[in-house]
């Protein structure tokens, strides 16, 4: 009676093996609703396409700093700086400290599962806000070293470190639904 037992185990053990085998792998999400192979891809993609950016970054930053510039310019003069005083700041090399468009572009392109809709409305609202972001911080700086302001200190130290999340918390705030409520791009 024992091996019979035995050997019915042994058969239903076999079995299950092969249903298991035989069924399709049920393809659980991992993290957002992404499955871990998607989780993969797409930080490898936001890798790459971050380092392509940055080392674009270092061609078309300049320029973009000079639009920052021209923007802060005219609220200094209405803040009442003088034209010498604006021309006396170096803002040579400062496009560096924007590179966080990087970021912001690097996520619209490589999430997953987003419509191409979904990914011009994350930079039609990232890249004005980041910039607006810039302007200020560069705004800030003035009253900061022409008079020592410590709201313009608090300021200026918050954009530093408010400035490096930003990209991200747009891309989160504007993927939530797609992520948390599985809705639909």
């Amino acid at each position: 009676m024992a091996q019979k037992t035995k050997q019915k185990r042994t058969v239903k053990q076999h079995e299950t093996a092969a249903a298991v085998k035989a069924a399709p792998e049920e393809k659980k999400s991992v993290l957002f609703g992404l499955r871990e192979r998607e989780i993969i891809l797409f930080l490898l993609l936001f890798l790459l396409v971050s380092a392509l950016l940055l080392g674009a970054w270092y061609y078309i930053g300049p320029y973009y700093q000079k639009a920052v510039f021209a923007v802060a310019r005219v609220f200094l003069l209405l803040m009442g700086y003088n034209p010498s005083q604006i021309a006396a700041v170096n803002i040579a090399g400062a496009y560096l400290g924007n590179f966080n468009l990087v970021p912001l572009v690097a996520l619209a392109i490589a999430t997953p599962r987003l419509a191409p809709r979904q990914r011009l409305v994350m930079l039609g609202i990232g890249i004005p806000l980041l910039f607006l972001l810039h302007v200020l911080d560069l705004v800030a700086h003035f009253p900061l070293y022409f008079h020592g302001s410590k709201l313009a200190e608090v300021v200026v130290y918050s954009i530093g470190v408010g400035g490096v999340a930003l990209p991200f918390i747009i891309w989160f705030v504007l993927c939530y639904a797609r992520f948390f409520k599985g809705a639909r791009a």
